[in-house]
């Protein structure tokens, strides 16, 4: 059986609009709100540290004449107020505490993913068991990080040399966290059980794939519009756009997963048995 897309969008929506699917867009919300915060953090302190270590150096030290150094300190102040100015959400943190966080963000958001994928995932969608949400988490995120690194490393080398081998990875590899997380697997099994999963089916994944682009593309008008009006506004807007589409394609590609795990487990119906595939015996003989 192939692959019904629009029953995979319709249930994914279905399952965004729940209790569960719109806690979970909160969430994804949350995490891009923080995300944008630390970045425009991480931004503003390395301009800053730019500026203190040319400040705190002599023209000698930097093997500039006066002039120069001055026309760099000069330039280097117009930066920090550029970057200052562009990043009205950064914190007084470092750079360091802000990479720190960042890369803090990025593993609680595979922690939700996988979350997400597992009550996706359910017959019933508003009955989520703690076990299901914290089960083997560590193990699973873990994997989940590392599988997304080697994946769009992959990808993103076949989008540099061809772009359709970049393109045909990501279709093959694109059930790798929902083998993670509902079946336990480590990144490697699960590409390989992913790559397997989408035989025949590869084509219909794609589109899936395209239509969840398009549909992200969302998340930037919605942040165009409210940011002519006010430049926090719009962080905020596309913060939750983008939290309630990320909740949606969490949704789309794992109710299509269950579509095809579920195909692929059906019984094939077996032969009918050849009642004359046997050795002949007497009464056979005479008739």
């Amino acid at each position: 059986m192939g692959l019904d897309i629009g029953q995979a969008l319709r249930e994914g929506a279905s399952r965004t609009a729940g209790t569960h699917g719109l806690i979970l867009a909160a969430v994804f919300a949350g995490i891009a709100l923080l995300t944008t915060v630390l970045f425009q953090t991480f931004s503003a302190a390395v301009v800053d540290t730019m500026l203190s270590t040319v400040q705190s150096a002599s023209p000698a030290e930097l093997g500039m004449t006066q002039a120069e150094y001055d026309q760099a300190v000069t330039e280097f102040e117009t930066a920090a107020e550029n970057a200052r100015g562009t990043a009205p959400l950064a914190l007084d943190l470092s750079a360091g505490a802000a990479a720190a966080g960042l890369v803090a963000l990025v593993l609680v958001g595979e922690a939700v993913s996988i979350v997400a994928v597992r009550v996706f995932a359910t017959d019933d969608g508003e009955a989520v068991s703690s076990d299901l949400v914290t089960g083997n988490i560590v193990l699973a995120t873990l994997n989940g990080f590392v599988g997304a690194v080697v994946v769009w490393g992959l990808i993103l080398l076949g989008l540099v040399f061809l772009v359709i081998p970049g393109i045909a990875l990501a279709v093959l590899f694109y059930f790798l966290r929902q083998e993670i997380a509902l079946k336990d697997k480590n990144f490697v099994q699960a590409m390989a059980d992913s790559w397997r999963l989408t035989k025949g089916h590869r084509v219909e994944v794609f589109l899936v794939g395209a239509i969840l682009v398009v549909v992200s593309q969302l998340e930037q008008l919605g942040a165009v519009a409210v940011g002519t009006l006010s430049t926090i506004g719009g962080v905020v807007a596309a913060a939750a756009v983008g939290g309630l589409l990320s909740a949606f394609g969490a949704a789309v590609v794992t109710r299509a997963y269950v579509q095809i795990d579920e195909s692929e487990a059906e019984p094939v119906d077996a032969e009918p048995e050849d009642p004359y595939d046997a050795a002949l015996g007497p009464d056979d003989l005479t008739r």
